[in-house]
């Protein structure tokens, strides 16, 4: 890989520091899984399940901080896009796709205030663009051969003997779907106190404050359901949240 950066810094302003910076990222020999590729009951081989490719990142990022004061904490943005391309008729037919973690936007703000020489706040606020996933747009029909053991319906006519048709899942584009984007904040109180060998320190603190339910996993669901005499299959998009409001007590002892 070969990095490229540009910035601008300005530290005019007593206490406070401000940045502009732009980067561009080219990567060679970046490894992907061939479309189709299947690693269920084996890991047998797996070099010949993957394929080799280029890509490319790029992006601004923007921070503002306050770092003196009884108030500090910063602002930071980042603009950014990241992606994959390989060889023609190779993985998404050669055209460029974005990468599983490209994430578009993110933004975080963090504040710390120091109430007293014993008491001081900290809170963090984030969100993240979501990044990407390969989802199955609609299901075709395939015409296979019958494998051995496999019943054959006669009354499928338009097939030859030995041939059956099956459906399967189709995907376009690889990486087709954006994950919904996620947010949360955190907040945290500390109880310092200077002892005889050291600095003893309670933490108090919630993560997820208001209980963003935020996708961990993202899988496709299909139910079938009976109208008007009909059985039609119906697709929803659902998500598991793995982490939602935590409250946590820290002690910590330094000497």
């Amino acid at each position: 890989a070969h990095q490229f950066s540009l910035g601008s810094y300005y530290t005019g302003i007593k206490n406070w520091e401000f940045s502009l910076e732009s980067y561009y990222k080219n990567m060679v020999n970046v490894l992907e899984y061939k479309d189709g590729s299947n690693f269920v009951g084996s890991s047998a081989g797996w070099e010949n399940k993957v394929e080799m490719g280029t890509g490319r990142s790029f992006g601004i990022e923007l921070l503002a901080q306050k770092t003196a004061g009884r108030i500090t904490g910063w602002l930071a943005y980042t603009l950014a896009k990241s992606d994959r391309k390989f060889r023609p008729n190779g993985i998404n037919n050669g055209i460029r796709f974005p990468y599983k973690y490209d994430r578009r936007h993110s933004l975080s703000l963090v504040v710390n205030y120091k109430l007293s020489e014993k008491i001081d706040l900290n809170s963090s606020w984030t969100f993240n663009s979501g990044g990407t996933a390969t989802i199955a747009e609609e299901k075709i029909a395939v015409i296979r051969p019958v494998n051995q053991g496999q019943y054959f319906d006669p009354t499928q006519s338009q097939l030859n003997k030995g041939q059956t048709i099956t459906t399967e899942d189709y995907v376009e584009h690889r990486n087709n779907y954006r994950v919904p984007p996620t947010h949360l904040l955190n907040i945290g109180i500390n109880f310092n106190k200077k002892t005889k060998h050291g600095i003893r320190t309670w933490n108090f603190s919630v993560y997820n404050l208001y209980d963003a339910m935020n996708p961990t996993f993202i899988y496709k669901q299909e139910n079938k359901e009976l109208q008007n005499g009909k059985v039609v299959t119906k697709t929803s998009m659902n998500k598991i949240t793995l982490l939602p409001l935590i409250p946590s007590v820290t002690y910590t002892y330094k000497f």
